[in-house]
């Protein structure tokens, strides 16, 4: 146990959440002391504001500052409903989904289970985990929906007050800036917080000390963030970049008109994007990382001693951490908005920089202050089967290196994207020869930008993993996200600093206000960047935490690359991102396409528009975005929820372990690749625009070849940096946590759900009808309607042809049925322990044990316990018939113990059995397996059942004797003919009608005859001149064995005093007494 109490815990969780969310509301109350109307309270009499300035005494442009700013809060405001409307369809089919699969898998049962982790205890039934899962989903979707609602309103909210304190001087836009950023960042740290807490304590309520269960049920919350994440980042981001294309390509590069200049028809669609995009969305991803880290934490730790002994305070630390973590970014929020005064516009990046390394800094010692307070000095993590020992202080090194890796990556990616350093610079440079060669500096910079935070993340791996497994990854992603808060602020900060300098552009402020926002949105960048950094690599952690969570709980011994099932799952995961950023990157392509041709419309068809005479139609641009965002987010969201669905039910648990690391691995490349590429082009763009240096004063100006160049690459990389990249941090989680959730029915009914012979003709017929429609659409008309919804189904069609080949390989002798019955971690699950003998107390116990001599102490197997005991256990898996196909019956068994007498059999059971009481005297259709019984019967049995007799094999099939390892074989074929394999080897093969007796017998006994009265049974008499032979009895009939050894790890004290193993005695001649054939016993009548 310890320091920290349960009690002390129980307030310091809900009372962080709580300071957070005052503190956000405070921030908020002096973010509205600025006022946005046209009356005299507006500050414009304000003697601050710089007198010398051209407009500041402009009530017009104050009152339309009030104007773009209602117009954008409208257009968001109205976006995200429209979008909710959607995605509350989509939470109730998805929630009935998640209660109907999850209650099937012990088939609606209310019957308590005993725990898989903790066997003395019994867990809730599995209708309860289905029923609480949903339930925490829906919590979960909700608080994601309300917390980058809360974004977007405080974005839209702040950004016409920051233009307005602008006028002020640079200090006090900043100011407002970071505080509207700092509203969303602890509104959405706190509550989520704040919600998961609550949720565990009403759902503790009834399960009690049932940690397991609460834990599993408790990672539905996780999902229904990220998955809200999912179509907030994709719908988002097609909004806000369809719209920021079409401006840029028509304004700019043709009009050549300025950024958010009001003549632009898409303006202000390019500005409601940011905020449900840059804002909304990405509050969501942050908020679906943090709850997905919690709950891989809070699982994992449910199945280590912590969940076993009930020490609450120890389960409540990742909890605990996000606490303290709230607490260290207030304090660190301080620097910026209270202790140090921006005076320049030099000093706004290094100020937001400080926030980071100041809030690490706190937060390391905070980590190690809750390491040694609420953690026990030493304990136990579960560990793929095994037990490993744990020490405070190696989560405190697990979470701080998390934490640390975050900041590496966030600078790194401030080194790739800055345009303060050489590689954007370079980027720049490449425009002079135009746009080709920007494209191709900004791939390489992209490319080569992913080398150090892999190996950051690498490296927080390997320590996190050797210090306390899976767990430690867990809380080192936690580690990560633990300054959310702050993350959040700098991140909604760029997004408001954008808006606020297109409301100045728009209004007609002055230049010297126009020159401070852009400085605002230039540091805004750059940061916005680094946050993304940190989301991409908490993400992966986060990822592969949920990925070891789903492996143990779906019992999966290890991912053999090398299987067919688990290969093709990689490959075809490691294709997804690519596949998913193709399908974001065709949307926004088609929306902007849309945009474009509306934009060029207006210009050309409303009179006086380019001259300032005519306001253009921004609702209608506003619902071609809108549009086009909620049609195209359902294809790549569709992609990422049904392929662990499918994958999982129809292909089984190892091939969606292998999408699952190929999706990881291959979509964090890419995420820091798209997302820095992207990032890149955009700062190279503004690197020539600001021509600060003499370097860039060579690049530009504004509208030079190399801009017009500069300009191509930034909207290139606009979907890439803010739609492809971002979403690809939600795939990857989403699929892993997703399959957590349904890992208790992918266990129970992967690959049963079709036979697999029906299945893959389905769809491979489905995948030819439409390969056809995709070929004749596509060489035979012009306007193809070919859509993503195609390539949805054309992806699953393909993957049942894959299916087709893999169950081809893996089937002996063309056998489609078969049941692979393991007994690795988490066999418990799967098999049923009989009550056989136990009122007798005969009954053994099994142990999960590797054995004294193993090459692999991971590879286990079930053992008897005790001599002298009955062991009975079994699975049942669903009927099937072996008609005109080969049946077969194999398994391996080690008699590591010296088996003295007894039987190692497995028995095909067929009927109505009861699992519990499943003994020696149960039925069964055959028996199979060695049975070894002092020094004369080392046999193998293969005993039919027909017509409910049992039939012995004729043939004498010997068995393996020794201590190792054996795989016995049973093969029956259609033809009626069978072999007997050991290790592979044959030992016998035959008819099963001549080596049993199935058939009735071609003669049978007279049933009328008679015993004569005179006939004597004895075979024998006596011989009256046998004697036994001198010195008979000094002859013994077996000697020990001079040739045997005591073992070296034999312990006279615990395995009793070693006697060598017997042999016969070739002197030993025997005396059996000699005697004569009675000719009458024989049947011959003398």
């Amino acid at each position: 146990m310890g320091m920290l109490s349960e009690g002390l815990t129980q307030v310091l969780i809900p009372a962080s959440a709580l300071v957070g969310i005052v503190f956000a509301l405070l921030q908020w109350y002096l973010v509205s002391k600025v006022k946005v109307s046209g009356d005299s309270s507006n500050g414009l009499s304000d003697k601050l504001i710089e007198e010398e300035e051209d407009g500041v005494n402009n009530r017009e442009a104050s009152i339309k500052c009030a104007e773009i700013q209602h117009a954008i809060s409208v257009g968001a405001t109205s976006f995200l409903f429209t979008q909710y409307k959607y995605l509350s369809v989509f939470m109730c089919v998805f929630a009935a989904i998640i209660f109907l699969f999850l209650g099937s898998v012990k088939g609606f049962s209310t019957k308590s289970e005993p725990c898989t982790y903790n066997k003395g205890s019994l867990c809730k039934p599995a209708l309860a985990n289905a029923a609480f899962s949903t339930l925490a989903f829906l919590l979960g979707a909700l608080t994601s929906v309300l917390s980058g609602f809360l974004g977007m309103k405080i974005a839209t909210y702040a950004n016409a007050r920051t233009t307005l304190e602008a006028r002020k001087g640079v200090g006090k836009a900043f100011v407002t800036a970071f505080r509207s950023g700092a509203v969303m960042g602890f509104l959405l740290s706190a509550n989520g917080l704040l919600v998961l807490y609550i949720t565990i304590i009403l759902f503790k309520l009834y399960y009690g000390d049932d940690w397991e269960g609460l834990y599993e049920s408790i990672t539905g919350y996780g999902l229904g963030g990220s998955s809200m994440a999912l179509f907030g980042r994709v719908g988002g981001g097609i909004y806000t970049k369809a719209a920021d294309v079409g401006a840029d390509l028509v304004g700019k590069v043709e009009r050549n008109i300025p950024e958010d200049d009001p003549r632009n028809p898409a303006v202000i669609a390019d500005n409601v994007g940011d905020n449900v995009g840059d804002i909304a969305g990405m509050g969501s991803d942050l908020f679906g990382s943090y709850a997905e880290s919690s709950c891989a934490a809070l699982f994992v730790a449910s199945i280590s001693s912590f969940g076993i002994s009930h020490d609450y305070t120890a389960m409540s630390f990742p909890l605990i951490i996000s606490s303290v973590g709230i607490v260290v970014c207030l304090v660190t929020t301080l620097f910026a908005t209270d202790l140090f005064e921006i005076k320049d516009v030099s000093e706004i990046e290094p100020s937001l920089k400080r926030q980071l390394v100041v809030s690490t800094i706190l937060m390391t010692v905070g980590i190690a202050m809750v390491s040694f307070f609420a953690l026990p000095s030493e304990f136990t993590l579960f560990n793929f089967g095994t037990e490993k020992a744990v020490k405070n202080w190696h989560l405190f090194f697990c979470v701080s290196i998390g934490l640390w890796a975050g900041l590496v990556i966030g600078y790194t990616t401030e080194y790739y994207t800055s345009n303060a350093y050489s590689p954007v610079q370079d980027v720049a440079d490449s425009c002079r020869t135009g746009a080709a060669t920007n494209v191709i500096f900004g791939l390489a910079l992209g490319y080569k930008s992913v080398i150090i935070p892999i190996f950051a993340i690498a490296i927080a791996i390997y320590v996190s993993f050797s210090l306390a497994a899976m767990y430690g990854i867990a809380v080192a992603a936690l580690g990560m996200l633990s300054t959310i808060a702050t993350g959040l602020a700098i991140d909604a900060y760029g997004p408001i600093s954008d808006n606020a300098g297109g409301i100045a552009e728009m209004a007609g402020m002055s230049p010297k206000i126009r020159e401070r926002t852009d400085a605002l949105d230039a540091a805004g960048n750059t940061t916005a960047a680094i946050g993304k950094g940190f989301a991409i690599g908490s993400a992966a952690l986060v990822s592969l935490a949920l990925f070891g969570a789903f492996v143990s709980r779906a019992g999966i011994k290890t991912v053999d690359v090398l299987t067919p099932k688990v290969f093709i799952g990689l490959i075809v995961g490691a294709m997804l991102p690519y596949w998913f950023s193709a399908m974001t990157m065709k949307s926004v392509g088609s929306a902007a396409l849309k945009m474009v041709e509306e934009v060029r419309r207006q210009f050309n068809t409303i009179p006086g528009l380019m001259e300032g005479r005519a306001k253009p139609d921004y609702a209608n641009c506003v619902k071609i975005s809108t549009d086009a965002s909620l049609r195209e987010m359902i294809p790549p969201g569709a992609l990422v929820m049904l392929t662990p669905l499918i994958a999982g039910t129809l292909f089984g648990v190892e091939t969606l372990a292998g999408v699952l690391a190929g999706s990881l691995v291959s979509g964090v490349q890419v995420a820091i690749s798209a997302s820095n590429t992207g990032g890149a082009w955009d700062n190279a763009k503004k690197y020539i625009e600001a021509g600060a240096s003499e370097h860039a004063k060579t690049l530009g100006p504004k509208g030079s070849d190399a801009h017009k160049a500069a300009v191509i690459g930034d909207t290139i990389g606009d979907p890439l940096k803010d739609t492809s990249g971002p979403s690809l941090n939600i795939l990857i989680k989403l699929m892993a946590v997703e399959s957590l959730v349904f890992a208790p029915f992918f266990a129970a009914h992967g690959v049963e759900m079709a036979n697999p012979k029906l299945l893959s003709l389905i769809l491979f017929s489905l995948f030819a009808i439409t390969s056809a429609k995709v070929f004749f659409e596509e060489r035979f008309e012009a306007d193809s309607d070919y859509s993503d919804y195609d390539d949805v189904v054309l992806f699953w069609m393909s993957l049942g042809v894959c299916t087709l080949i893999v169950f081809g390989i893996e089937r002996f002798e063309g056998m489609w049925n078969g049941e692979v019955l393991l007994l690795n971690d988490g066999w418990e699950n799967r098999w049923v322990v009989s009550d056989w003998k136990k009122d007798e107390n005969t009954a053994g116990v099994w142990n999960h044990t590797s054995g004294k001599w193993n090459g692999d102490p991971n590879d286990k197997g079930i053992q008897t316990s005790e001599d002298y005991r009955f062991y009975a256990i079994s699975a049942e898996f669903p009927e099937f018939s072996n008609k005109d196909q080969t049946l077969v019956f194999q398994f391996s068994v080690k008699h590591e113990q010296k088996l003295d007498c007894g039987g190692g059999y497995m028995k095909l059971l067929s009927g109505e059995v009861d699992q519990k009481k499943f003994g020696g005297d149960t039925s069964y259709s055959i028996m199979f397996g060695p049975d070894i019984c002092g020094y004369s019967t080392k046999k193998v049995h293969a005993i039919l059942n027909y017509n409910e007799t049992n039939h012995l094999i004729k043939k004498e099939v010997p068995c393996e004797t020794d201590q190792l390892s054996h795989v016995y074989t049973f093969i029956i074929r259609p033809d009626a003919t069978y072999s007997i394999l050991i290790d592979n080897v044959e030992k016998q093969t035959g008819s099963l009608y001549s080596d049993w007796d199935l058939l009735p017998p071609k003669q049978i006994k007279d049933p009328e005859a008679k015993k004569p009265e005179d006939w004597d049974d004895k075979e024998y008499i006596s011989d009256p001149e046998d004697k036994k032979p001198e010195g008979y009895d000094d002859i013994p009939k077996e000697l020990p064995d001079p040739d045997a050894k005591k073992p070296e790890d034999w312990e006279d004290e615990e395995d009793g005093e070693w006697t060598a193993p017997t042999i016969p005695n070739p002197e030993y001649k025997g005396h059996e007494g000699k005697g004569f054939v009675k000719l009458k016993a024989s049947g011959v009548n003398l």
